[in-house]
Formats: C-alpha cells, structure tokens, sequence
C-alpha cells in the first residue's frame, strides 16, 4: 500500500480543485468527456510506463531515459505547486477559520508540520497522510453531495438523486474555436497530474488505478454540483471555485468543511511529495542511510519551499509561467512515454489497432504540453526552466540507464536466442524441402505401342 494514494493527494490539491471548477464554467457538460478522456489517458500512459521500465516494448535501448525527465519535472514542478498549495492553505486558514492569524505565518505552520510528521511519525508519516487525504476526501464529497440536495431536505444524508443538466456547450467556448478545446483539454489533464506517482514506490500500472478512479469521482460530482449551483461565468473566472460551491450549496458549513479540504490535502499533499522524493533519494543512498531519505527529503525540500515563500513568491506572476515550464515538461513527457511505447509495439509487430489506441492518448498529453508553451508572461523564465529540467532529466536518465543494463542485455540475450533458434527452424525446413524426391506419378506416364 505504500505510495498508493499519493498521486489522489495530488490531483485533489488546491490547485487541482481550480482547475476543476474553472473547466466545468468553461466547458460545462463538455468538461464532463474531457475528465473522462484525460482519466482514460491517465491509465495508458501509466500502464505504457510500466511496459518501458519492465522492457516489454522499446523504441530504443535509451529508453529509460523517460523516467529521468519525470524525476525532473516531478521534483520542479511539485515544488513549485507546495509553494502554491502553502500559499492558498494559509489563506484558507485566515480567511475562514482564524482572521487574526497571518497568512503567512499560517503557511509556515502547515509546513512546519508537515515536516515534524516526516520526522516523528510511524513510516515516514504515512499514518498522517492517510488519515489527512482520508478526511479531505470523505468531507469533500459529503458538501458536493449534499449540495446537490433540496435545501429545505435538512435531512444531513442525501435522498434524491440530483437534478439532470441540459447536455449543451457554453457560447464562448464554441465561439473561442481550437484554442478554447485545447484548454478544456489542459484543464482536465491538469486534474489528473502526478497519477504517475504511485510507480516511483513500484512500478506496476495497476497502482495508479485506484486513485485516477477516485478523482475522476470526485471530479465529476464536483463538476454536476457546480454547474447546478453556480454560473458558469463565475465558475470559469474563479481562483476558488470549490468553495463558492461549497458555500451556495450548504453555507457557513460547506465553507467550513471545503476550507479544512483545503488544509488537509495541502498536508498530504506535501506528505506524498516528500515521501516521492525520499523514494527517489533511497536508490543513490547507502543501505544503512535508507531508512532515512524521506526525513532527509523533507528537511531540504522543506528549506527550499519556506525560502521561496519568504521571497513572496506565492503571490508573484513569476509563479505561475515556472509552473507553466514544469507542467510542460511534466505533460511533454507523457507524450513521449506515449511515443516510445508506440513505437515499440509496431517494432514488435503491433497491428494498425495498437497506432489507433495509443495515438490518441499521445495527443491528449502533447495538446496539454503546447498549451502550456501559450500565454507566458515571462518567457525567459519559462524557457530557462525548460533547460535547467531537460539537463537535470539526463542526468537522472544516465542513473536509470545504468541501473536498467542487467534488464538490456538479459533482453538482448533472449532476442539473440529467439533469432538462433528461428534460423535454425528455417534450416530444418529447407532440408526436409531437399529430402523429398520430385517423383511424378506413374500411372500418368502412358505409352502408346500402336
């Protein structure tokens, strides 16, 4: 179980949620498909990732190099969306639970905690995380739920099923063409980010399963609630959607209960990233050091996060085209997991339906990935991140690289046997061909003695 729901920690962010609500204001029912396709795409790529790390299917021996660039725009990116998540967390707890605590003193808590949680707690503070995402999760679909309820029901459980939506495209997304589809498509695969994060602890794509299945649950609750209650104008502009829900569905209580949602998985968030990366650290790490690379982990990462909001960049714009490089990279590397796996299975003799399958989940990423290159408002920031991450990712490529040489050459052995042992059946039959004489039939050799 270790790991498992680290990727749900992820998706259900701060972050996670605004992107949500903005696609259901933009997309409306439409958003509903998108989720639905970007989940589908979710469970590919990670079942193609599986294939490339176990060497079923590969383009080229370099392959491996893809989980480099995931340790790279993983390690980037989340670090930069804790700064965000920190930053929305301590909003969340001045505004709604306690006005005369700072903001920012509040961000620095949430962190401090989690931190100690590493430190002190059973397995690297898996026990916290657990039961953090566990209540997030429970609290967020009860108010989703019970905001889709008559409001004079006052019953406390659901009894009616919600009311239908008209199965209609907003306007201005018709009206903004391709560039308003592909940013439905981004915002959806948004959603899912890091579902891959369960293969940094075991890499089996069954493991991300679960996760993609519960998100897309929440998700889609959340998206159905939302249009039924809120404009879908309001929905799309918003920086907290989910708690303008929260609120018109159920009041003070929604907002009390979707404000703790955004504390809670802001903790298990920041868990599951520290427990990822001190996976990561343990394959470099001495035996009798393993035990503590998550501790580690999260000390370091810990000091890089409280700089960076002491620098006031969870409030900057900088921000966001830093996590626009990161997500790039992070969708870009998707694609060509998607890529590689595509081309293996045709090496390998994959017919025309295996182009038709892994096609399109290669083009879900690769739209996500070009959408994030659009609108950026400080290029050189963007650019440069890309380079610092395309560097780092070799680097971590050339570790996976030398660790998968045991796998590449037992492949290369058994493709050397199999290939002997062909030629050696071609040989078989061209000698049973020569064995058999070229008799004709005698009873056609008729003579006439006339």
């Amino acid at each position: 179980m270790s790991g498992l729901f680290t990727s749900l920690a992820v998706m259900m962010s701060p972050r996670g949620l605004e992107a949500v609500g903005n696609g259901a204001g933009s997309g409306g029912t439409a958003f509903l498909a998108v989720l639905a396709l970007a989940a589908f795409a979710a469970i590919c790529t990670s079942r193609n990732l599986e294939s490339i790390g176990k060497g079923r299917f590969r383009a080229t021996p370099a392959d491996t190099f893809v989980f480099g660039f995931l340790d790279a725009a993983r390690l980037f990116t989340l670090t930069l969306m804790a700064v965000s998540w920190l930053g929305i967390a301590g909003y969340a707890v001045n505004e709604i639970f306690f006005v005369w605590f700072p903001n920012l003193g509040a961000s620095y808590v949430l962190l401090g905690l989690v931190v100690v949680s590493c430190i002190i707690a059973d397995e690297n503070g898996m026990d916290v995380f657990t039961i953090c995402l566990t209540l997030a999760f429970c609290a967020f679909i009860y108010v989703m739920v019970m905001s889709s309820q008559p409001a004079d029901l006052g019953t406390g459980y659901p009894t009616v099923l919600p009311a239908l939506l008209p199965m209609d495209v907003p306007e201005t997304l018709l009206a903004s063409g391709a560039a308003g589809w592909l940013h439905l498509l981004f915002l959806g695969v948004f959603a899912f980010v890091g579902f891959d994060l369960p293969l940094a602890f075991e890499n089996r794509a069954g493991r991300c399963v679960p996760s993609v299945l519960l998100g897309f649950v929440a998700f889609a609750v959340f998206s159905w609630v939302a249009l039924l209650l809120v404009p879908a104008e309001k929905l799309a502009e918003s920086t907290v959607p989910h708690l303008l829900v929260a609120r018109e569905g159920l009041g003070e209580l929604g907002r009390y209960l979707v404000g703790g949602t955004v504390v809670l998985v802001t903790v298990s968030g920041l868990l599951a990233f520290f427990m990822v990366a001190g996976k990561r650290i343990e394959t470099v790490l001495a035996e009798d050091y393993r035990a503590h690379s998550t501790k580690g982990a999260a000390v370091l990462l810990a000091m890089v996060v409280a700089l960076l909001l002491a620098s006031g960049w969870a409030g900057e714009d900088a921000l966001e085209s830093l996590l626009s490089a990161g997500l790039c990279f992070w969708f870009g590397t998707y694609a060509l997991a998607d890529l590689l796996h595509l081309i293996g299975v045709r090496r390998a003799g994959g017919g025309i339906l295996s182009l038709l399958s892994g096609l399109p989940v290669m083009l879900v990423h690769g739209g996500a990935a070009a959408f994030c290159s659009l609108h950026i408002q400080f290029p050189a920031h963007f650019y440069y991140s890309l380079g610092g991450m395309a560097v780092a990712g070799l680097v971590f490529g050339a570790g996976w690289f030398v660790k998968d040489r045991p796998l590449r050459e037992e492949l290369a052995l058994a493709a050397a046997a199999a290939e002997e042992l062909m030629l050696e059946q071609e040989e078989r039959d061209l000698e049973l061909e020569e064995a058999v004489p070229d008799t004709e039939d005698e009873s056609l050799k008729i003579v006439d003695y006339k």
